[in-house]
């Protein structure tokens, strides 16, 4: 299997920070970017937390 694009990892960053990605919508701004990588980084914090925490 491949690894996606760059472009489609983008779009699935820009979708956590709230981008619709409808048809008419464009291409991801730099803030719904922005967004979504801090909610990824949030996450990624709560799973360490979580496994250093309850031994998962």
């Amino acid at each position: 299997k491949q690894s996606p694009r760059l472009n489609e990892v983008l779009r699935l960053i820009a979708r956590q920070g709230g981008f619709l990605g409808r048809k008419g919508d464009g291409e991801p701004g730099v803030k719904s970017i922005w967004l979504g990588l801090q909610r990824i980084r949030d996450v990624a914090a709560g799973i360490k937390y979580a496994k250093e925490s309850h031994d998962l």
